[in-house]
Protein backbone atom coordinates (compact mmCIF):
# COMPACT_ATOMS: atom_id res chain seq x y z
CA UNK A 1 0.00 0.00 0.00
CA UNK A 2 1.42 3.39 -1.03
CA UNK A 3 1.54 6.13 1.62
CA UNK A 4 1.60 9.83 0.84
CA UNK A 5 1.51 12.74 3.25
CA UNK A 6 0.74 16.15 1.76
CA UNK A 7 1.49 19.21 3.91
CA UNK A 8 0.25 17.25 6.91
CA UNK A 9 -0.19 19.18 10.15
CA UNK A 10 -1.78 18.50 13.50
CA UNK A 11 -2.65 20.93 16.30
CA UNK A 12 -3.76 19.70 19.71
CA UNK A 13 -6.62 21.72 21.24
CA UNK A 14 -7.03 23.55 17.94
CA UNK A 15 -8.84 26.86 18.25
CA UNK A 16 -8.46 27.05 22.01
CA UNK A 17 -6.02 29.08 24.15
CA UNK A 18 -4.18 25.79 24.81
CA UNK A 19 -3.56 24.87 21.19
CA UNK A 20 -0.18 23.26 20.51
CA UNK A 21 1.23 22.54 17.08
CA UNK A 22 2.69 19.02 17.02
CA UNK A 23 3.13 18.69 13.24
CA UNK A 24 3.48 21.32 10.54
CA UNK A 25 3.67 20.89 6.77
CA UNK A 26 5.08 17.32 6.69
CA UNK A 27 5.19 15.76 3.22
CA UNK A 28 6.64 12.49 1.91
CA UNK A 29 5.78 9.55 -0.34
CA UNK A 30 6.46 5.84 0.22
CA UNK A 31 5.84 3.06 -2.28
CA UNK A 32 4.04 -0.14 -1.36
CA UNK A 33 6.33 -2.75 0.18
CA UNK A 34 8.95 -0.23 1.24
CA UNK A 35 10.06 0.67 4.76
CA UNK A 36 9.99 4.23 6.07
CA UNK A 37 12.15 5.13 9.04
CA UNK A 38 11.00 8.10 11.12
CA UNK A 39 13.78 9.61 13.17
CA UNK A 40 13.66 12.42 15.68
CA UNK A 41 14.31 13.40 19.25
CA UNK A 42 11.64 13.37 21.96
CA UNK A 43 8.96 15.92 21.17
CA UNK A 44 9.76 16.03 17.46
CA UNK A 45 6.28 14.83 16.47
CA UNK A 46 7.01 11.17 15.69
CA UNK A 47 4.14 9.65 17.67
CA UNK A 48 1.66 12.28 16.46
CA UNK A 49 2.67 11.54 12.87
CA UNK A 50 2.16 7.78 13.16
CA UNK A 51 -1.21 8.31 14.80
CA UNK A 52 -2.11 10.51 11.85
CA UNK A 53 -0.88 7.90 9.36
CA UNK A 54 -2.97 5.23 11.07
CA UNK A 55 -6.11 7.35 11.22
CA UNK A 56 -6.08 7.53 15.01
CA UNK A 57 -5.80 11.31 14.58
CA UNK A 58 -7.31 13.36 11.76
CA UNK A 59 -4.91 15.93 10.26
CA UNK A 60 -5.75 19.49 11.21
CA UNK A 61 -4.19 20.62 7.93
CA UNK A 62 -3.20 18.75 4.79
CA UNK A 63 -3.95 15.08 4.31
CA UNK A 64 -2.61 11.52 4.32
CA UNK A 65 -3.40 9.18 1.43
CA UNK A 66 -3.24 5.39 1.33
CA UNK A 67 -3.21 4.09 -2.24
CA UNK A 68 -4.43 7.53 -3.32
CA UNK A 69 -7.37 7.58 -0.93
CA UNK A 70 -7.57 9.97 2.03
CA UNK A 71 -7.44 8.27 5.43
CA UNK A 72 -10.55 10.28 6.30
CA UNK A 73 -12.51 8.35 3.64
CA UNK A 74 -11.78 4.83 4.87
CA UNK A 75 -13.97 4.59 7.97
CA UNK A 76 -13.76 1.40 10.09
CA UNK A 77 -11.99 -0.40 7.22
CA UNK A 78 -8.85 1.58 8.00
CA UNK A 79 -8.19 -0.41 11.19
CA UNK A 80 -7.84 -3.54 9.08
CA UNK A 81 -5.65 -1.90 6.45
CA UNK A 82 -3.21 -0.26 8.87
CA UNK A 83 -1.78 -2.03 11.91
CA UNK A 84 -0.31 0.13 14.69
CA UNK A 85 2.11 -1.35 17.24
CA UNK A 86 2.89 0.96 20.15
CA UNK A 87 5.96 0.83 22.39
CA UNK A 88 6.34 -2.37 24.44
CA UNK A 89 3.20 -4.00 22.99
CA UNK A 90 3.88 -7.16 25.03
CA UNK A 91 2.53 -5.31 28.05
CA UNK A 92 -0.90 -5.64 26.43
CA UNK A 93 -0.78 -9.43 26.27
CA UNK A 94 -3.62 -10.73 28.43
CA UNK A 95 -4.78 -14.21 27.36
CA UNK A 96 -3.44 -17.35 29.02
CA UNK A 97 -2.15 -18.93 25.80
CA UNK A 98 -0.29 -17.62 22.77
CA UNK A 99 -2.98 -18.88 20.40
CA UNK A 100 -5.77 -17.09 22.28
CA UNK A 101 -3.84 -13.86 22.38
CA UNK A 102 -2.94 -13.79 18.70
CA UNK A 103 -6.40 -14.87 17.59
CA UNK A 104 -8.36 -12.63 19.97
CA UNK A 105 -9.43 -10.05 17.40
CA UNK A 106 -10.59 -12.78 15.01
CA UNK A 107 -12.52 -14.67 17.67
CA UNK A 108 -14.00 -11.52 19.16
CA UNK A 109 -14.93 -9.48 16.08
CA UNK A 110 -14.90 -11.78 13.03
CA UNK A 111 -17.34 -14.57 12.22
CA UNK A 112 -14.78 -17.08 11.03
CA UNK A 113 -14.66 -20.84 11.25
CA UNK A 114 -12.21 -22.16 13.88
CA UNK A 115 -10.17 -23.79 11.10
CA UNK A 116 -9.81 -20.42 9.35
CA UNK A 117 -8.75 -18.74 12.58
CA UNK A 118 -6.16 -21.46 13.20
CA UNK A 119 -4.82 -21.11 9.65
CA UNK A 120 -4.51 -17.32 10.01
CA UNK A 121 -2.60 -17.70 13.29
CA UNK A 122 -0.27 -20.30 11.78
CA UNK A 123 0.37 -18.09 8.76
CA UNK A 124 1.17 -14.96 10.74
CA UNK A 125 3.45 -16.89 13.08
CA UNK A 126 5.30 -18.34 10.11
CA UNK A 127 5.81 -14.86 8.65
CA UNK A 128 7.36 -13.71 11.94
CA UNK A 129 9.54 -16.79 12.43
CA UNK A 130 7.45 -18.17 15.30
CA UNK A 131 6.59 -21.86 15.66
CA UNK A 132 2.81 -21.72 16.07
CA UNK A 133 2.48 -25.40 16.97
CA UNK A 134 5.14 -25.26 19.66
CA UNK A 135 3.92 -21.99 21.15
CA UNK A 136 0.14 -22.11 20.81
CA UNK A 137 -0.59 -23.56 24.28
CA UNK A 138 2.16 -21.71 26.14
CA UNK A 139 1.56 -18.78 28.45
CA UNK A 140 2.83 -15.62 26.71
CA UNK A 141 4.37 -14.34 29.93
CA UNK A 142 6.67 -17.36 30.07
CA UNK A 143 8.28 -16.55 26.72
CA UNK A 144 11.42 -14.49 26.19
CA UNK A 145 11.02 -10.73 25.81
CA UNK A 146 11.72 -10.99 22.08
CA UNK A 147 9.15 -13.75 21.63
CA UNK A 148 6.57 -11.80 23.62
CA UNK A 149 7.02 -8.82 21.35
CA UNK A 150 6.64 -10.94 18.23
CA UNK A 151 3.49 -12.52 19.66
CA UNK A 152 2.09 -9.03 20.30
CA UNK A 153 2.94 -7.99 16.73
CA UNK A 154 1.33 -11.20 15.45
CA UNK A 155 -1.88 -10.15 17.20
CA UNK A 156 -1.90 -7.05 14.99
CA UNK A 157 -0.84 -8.82 11.80
CA UNK A 158 -3.53 -11.47 12.11
CA UNK A 159 -5.90 -8.80 10.78
CA UNK A 160 -3.83 -8.91 7.56
CA UNK A 161 -3.03 -5.16 7.35
CA UNK A 162 -1.29 -3.78 4.29
CA UNK A 163 0.69 -1.30 6.41
CA UNK A 164 2.39 -2.02 9.73
CA UNK A 165 3.50 0.94 11.85
CA UNK A 166 5.85 0.25 14.75
CA UNK A 167 6.64 2.87 17.40
CA UNK A 168 10.08 2.20 18.97
CA UNK A 169 9.85 -1.55 18.18
CA UNK A 170 13.29 -2.48 19.57
CA UNK A 171 13.16 -0.57 22.85
CA UNK A 172 13.94 -2.76 25.87
CA UNK A 173 15.07 -5.80 23.85
CA UNK A 174 18.43 -7.47 24.32
CA UNK A 175 20.62 -8.13 21.25
CA UNK A 176 19.08 -11.57 20.69
CA UNK A 177 15.58 -10.13 20.82
CA UNK A 178 16.58 -7.34 18.46
CA UNK A 179 17.93 -9.85 15.93
CA UNK A 180 14.71 -11.87 16.05
CA UNK A 181 12.66 -8.72 15.56
CA UNK A 182 14.75 -7.50 12.63
CA UNK A 183 14.68 -10.91 10.93
CA UNK A 184 10.90 -10.99 11.34
CA UNK A 185 10.43 -7.48 9.92
CA UNK A 186 12.74 -8.24 7.00
CA UNK A 187 10.74 -11.38 6.17
CA UNK A 188 7.49 -9.45 6.54
CA UNK A 189 8.70 -6.75 4.16
CA UNK A 190 9.50 -9.40 1.56
CA UNK A 191 5.82 -10.42 1.58
CA UNK A 192 4.86 -6.91 0.41
CA UNK A 193 3.77 -5.32 3.68
CA UNK A 194 4.60 -1.61 3.86
CA UNK A 195 6.52 -0.84 7.06
CA UNK A 196 6.89 2.35 9.08
CA UNK A 197 9.44 2.21 11.91
CA UNK A 198 9.76 5.01 14.44
CA UNK A 199 12.88 5.18 16.58
CA UNK A 200 15.17 7.47 18.53
CA UNK A 201 17.98 5.12 17.48
CA UNK A 202 17.58 4.26 13.79
CA UNK A 203 20.94 2.51 13.46
CA UNK A 204 19.37 -0.90 14.09
CA UNK A 205 16.97 -0.47 11.17
CA UNK A 206 19.23 1.02 8.50
CA UNK A 207 19.49 -2.30 6.66
CA UNK A 208 15.69 -2.38 6.47
CA UNK A 209 14.89 1.26 5.66
CA UNK A 210 14.26 2.48 2.09
CA UNK A 211 13.41 6.08 2.98
CA UNK A 212 14.23 8.10 6.08
CA UNK A 213 12.18 11.01 7.41
CA UNK A 214 13.88 13.21 10.00
CA UNK A 215 11.57 15.31 12.17
CA UNK A 216 12.54 18.32 14.23
CA UNK A 217 10.06 20.36 16.27
CA UNK A 218 7.15 18.90 14.30
CA UNK A 219 8.62 19.72 10.91
CA UNK A 220 10.39 17.66 8.28
CA UNK A 221 14.11 18.36 8.60
CA UNK A 222 15.06 15.95 5.81
CA UNK A 223 13.60 13.16 3.69
CA UNK A 224 15.37 10.72 1.37
CA UNK A 225 17.36 7.53 1.29
CA UNK A 226 19.76 6.94 4.15
CA UNK A 227 22.72 7.84 1.95
CA UNK A 228 20.97 11.04 0.82
CA UNK A 229 20.34 12.04 4.44
CA UNK A 230 24.01 11.41 5.25
CA UNK A 231 25.03 13.60 2.31
CA UNK A 232 22.68 16.38 3.44
CA UNK A 233 24.34 16.29 6.85
CA UNK A 234 27.58 17.54 5.26
CA UNK A 235 25.94 20.97 5.12
CA UNK A 236 23.65 20.76 8.16
CA UNK A 237 25.31 20.45 11.56
CA UNK A 238 22.03 19.86 13.40
CA UNK A 239 21.10 17.07 10.98
CA UNK A 240 24.54 15.52 11.36
CA UNK A 241 24.01 15.25 15.12
CA UNK A 242 20.89 13.13 14.68
CA UNK A 243 21.90 11.08 11.62
CA UNK A 244 22.88 7.52 12.62
CA UNK A 245 26.69 7.25 13.00
CA UNK A 246 26.79 4.16 10.80
CA UNK A 247 25.22 6.13 7.95
CA UNK A 248 27.75 8.94 8.41
CA UNK A 249 30.63 6.45 8.47
CA UNK A 250 29.52 4.76 5.26
CA UNK A 251 29.09 8.16 3.60
CA UNK A 252 32.67 9.09 4.47
CA UNK A 253 33.95 5.70 3.33
CA UNK A 254 32.23 6.05 -0.04
CA UNK A 255 33.73 9.52 -0.46
CA UNK A 256 37.13 7.90 0.19
CA UNK A 257 36.57 5.42 -2.66
CA UNK A 258 35.00 2.55 -0.75
CA UNK A 259 33.01 0.06 -2.83
CA UNK A 260 30.02 -0.66 -0.60
CA UNK A 261 28.49 -4.17 -0.50
CA UNK A 262 24.90 -4.74 -1.75
CA UNK A 263 23.61 -4.42 1.82
CA UNK A 264 25.88 -1.63 3.06
CA UNK A 265 24.21 -1.25 6.47
CA UNK A 266 24.51 -4.93 7.32
CA UNK A 267 27.42 -4.71 9.77
CA UNK A 268 28.85 -8.14 8.93
CA UNK A 269 28.80 -7.39 5.21
CA UNK A 270 30.33 -3.97 5.83
CA UNK A 271 33.17 -5.36 7.96
CA UNK A 272 33.97 -8.01 5.34
CA UNK A 273 34.03 -5.38 2.58
CA UNK A 274 36.40 -3.24 4.66
CA UNK A 275 38.73 -6.20 5.10
CA UNK A 276 38.80 -6.60 1.35
CA UNK A 277 39.65 -2.90 0.90
CA UNK A 278 42.30 -2.32 3.59
CA UNK A 279 43.44 1.13 2.40
CA UNK A 280 40.06 2.82 2.50
CA UNK A 281 40.07 3.56 6.25
CA UNK A 282 43.33 5.49 5.97
CA UNK A 283 41.95 7.53 3.08
CA UNK A 284 38.74 8.13 5.03
CA UNK A 285 40.72 9.46 8.01
CA UNK A 286 42.24 12.19 5.85
CA UNK A 287 38.89 13.59 4.72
Amino acid sequence: MDIQAQNCGFVYNYGSPLETTALADVSFALRSGQCLGILGRSGSGKTTLVKTLSGALTPTFGDVFLDGRSVTKYGPELKKRVGLVFQRPERQLFEDTVFKDISFVLRRFEKLEPSVVAARVTDVCSRLGLDAEALKDRNPWKLSAGEQRLVAIAGVLVNQPSVLILDEPAVGLDPAGQRKLLDALRALKQTGVTLVCVSHDMELFLDLVDQLLVLHSGRSRAFGTVSEIAEMSDHDEALEKITPPLALLLHKLVKAGFHAPPRPYDVKALVQALRNQPGVLKRCATL
